[in-house]
């Protein structure tokens, strides 16, 4: 009888080991930092920046990184249906690109739809009593965007471009896309594109483009008090001469400038509003604006579609305080490139009791024998 219990204990562990390496095998890759970097698999990315605001910034709670969550597409963040099972709320790590300039970015796979920025900080649920899971403090420090659209903007997605140029940005492009001129596209060619899927037109994706909050551009939430911010995706020009970042909304840097709308990045200080060229200067702040609706298509930057034909699956219910979990992984390095699997230290751990599985199997026999 002990012979045939440990036999089935060991077969027991044994399974459910090579379970845990075979899901773990799926997962989204995390570097040595802890931060995202596509699965294998993920064929086509977009480099997205993030501007994150020295405001959301909490000494107390350890808060000092940004996070991107995403609820649809490759390496999906964990939702609370279960139908993904990437990193639970806040999502994953951003990327550092400039620590004292607050610059982020993450390789983000081209086909996800929307994205949440954040402070990577997880603070929790507010009931419906008053109370709140960890703290009032603890749940007001964390701090996000709104539902951001991350694949593309069409012709009519998007009021800010819409208005550009007199409303001639999307025509002016469309040339440049079609004709042999692509002076116009600057250093982002390759970000526009004859979208013939659902027949949309010229559209741009996000590639190399940074997203800056506006301040002036919130929502809060009727039932948890909970603040979202919107803010616009902007062509990253990178330093000048003074050593500034600067990003504008045009993609030829020059043009950008002759028409007013480069501006200068500046943690410490409300970005100016850029001015539309040929048009009465739009009173929304920080990005120079308006994401508040308003389009042709219904798609706009605070929490619309893609685009207006795309079937886009709802985030989770109050994505706020999101996942139950405080962690995103285990992020033991062990590969030469700085990348390993999501939850690398538990396969490592199930590996482990693989071998020692297999040596306690032929022990047994050998002891019993």
């Amino acid at each position: 009888m002990s012979k045939k219990l440990i036999s089935i204990i060991l077969s027991c562990v044994l399974v459910a080991s090579l379970a845990v390496v075979g899901v773990v095998s799926v997962s989204a890759a995390i570097d040595n930092d802890g931060r995202y970097v596509p699965s294998e698999g993920v064929t086509e990315t977009h480099r997205i920046y993030f501007f994150m605001p020295e405001s959301w910034k909490s000494e107390k709670f350890n808060a000092s990184d940004a996070g991107a969550y995403w609820w649809s597409g490759a390496d999906a963040c964990e939702s609370k249906d279960g139908t993904s099972k990437g990193a639970p709320w806040p999502g994953y790590k951003m990327q550092v690109y400039d620590a004292d300039a607050n610059l982020f970015y993450i390789d983000l796979p081209a086909d996800a739809p929307n994205i949440i920025f954040n402070n990577y900080l997880n603070g929790g649920e507010k009931y419906t009593d008053g109370t709140y899971q960890y703290s009032k403090e603890q749940y007001e420090a964390a701090a996000q965007t709104k539902d951001v659209t991350c694949q593309y903007y069409s012709d009519g997605d998007d009021e800010y471009y819409d208005n550009m140029l007199d409303s001639e940005f999307w025509t002016k492009a469309q040339e440049a896309v079609e004709g042999n001129d692509k002076s116009f596209l600057g250093n982002f060619k390759d970000n526009f594109f004859i979208e013939t899927e659902y027949d949309l037109g010229i559209s741009m994706t996000f590639d190399n483009m940074i997203f800056v909050i506006d301040p002036e551009n919130s929502d809060v939430n009727d039932l948890s008090g909970k603040v979202s911010y919107g803010g616009n995706f902007y062509f990253f020009y990178g330093k000048n001469a003074d050593g500034k970042y600067e990003y504008g909304g045009l993609p030829n840097y020059e043009m950008a400038k002759d028409n007013g709308v480069v501006n200068v990045l500046d943690k410490d200080a409300k970005p100016a509003t850029p001015i539309q060229p040929n048009k009465p200067q739009v009173p929304d702040d920080n990005n120079g604006g308006n994401n508040n609706g308003g389009n042709n298509n219904g798609a706009n930057n605070n929490g619309g579609n893609t685009n207006p034909t795309a079937t886009v699956p709802a985030p989770d219910k109050n994505a706020t305080s999101s996942a139950d979990s405080v962690s995103t992984s285990d992020t033991t390095p062990t590969s030469d490139n700085g990348a390993v699997q999501t939850g690398v230290a538990t396969a490592a751990a199930a590996l482990a009791v693989v071998l020692i599985a297999g040596g306690a199997v032929l022990y047994t026999r050998k002891r019993f024998e």
